[in-house]
This record gives structure tokens, C-alpha cells and sequence, in this order.
């Protein structure tokens, strides 16, 4: 059964030239995407600054400090998490 994010009901196609094809492809390998979903993401997410990239760049930080955090102050890791949290809804 396909997830709840995976149920896709609509088809389109769109008309580039190769040359955009070929970034577009490059940029959406380099996020570990195929082309359509990195079109769909870019599309949809265009407006909130936050690129796939830059999202897990941030969630990447936060894992590292929380990491780090353990050691010296364990109790906050928990609220360290939950401000990151907090990010995504943004």
C-alpha cells in the first residue's frame, strides 16, 4: 500500500528545452530526487525559502548538537528537539 504522500491522482507534462532538462536533472540528483518529484518540491515549496537541502542541512545540525548536548546537559536535548520541530512549521 502507498503512503498517504505517494497517492499521486494527477499527470501533466511540461515542454523544456535539453539544456534546462539537463539542470534540472543535475539539481534534483544532487537533492537524491527524480526529476518530477524535485519539479513537484520546488514547485510547491518555492515560497518558503526552505529547500529539501536546506531542510536537511538544519535537521543535520540539530542531530549534532543534540549529540553534543548530551554529554554536558542530557535534559535538554528533548527541547532542543522540539524547537527544531517547531522550524518545519514555519
Amino acid at each position: 500500500m502507498k503512503a498517504d504522500y505517494d497517492k499521486k491522482d494527477k499527470n501533466t507534462s511540461v515542454s523544456m528545452t535539453q539544456s534546462d532538462y539537463d539542470i534540472i536533472k543535475q539539481k534534483a540528483q544532487e537533492r537524491g530526487m527524480l526529476v518530477s518529484p524535485f519539479m513537484v518540491d520546488c514547485a510547491v515549496h518555492s515560497e518558503d525559502g526552505l529547500t529539501p537541502e536546506k531542510k536537511a542541512k538544519v535537521q543535520s545540525i540539530v542531530n549534532i548538537a543534540c549529540m553534543i548536548v548530551e554529554d554536558v546537559a542530557p535534559d535538554k536535548v528533548e527541547t532542543i528537539r522540539k524547537e527544531a520541530e517547531g522550524l518545519w512549521s514555519l
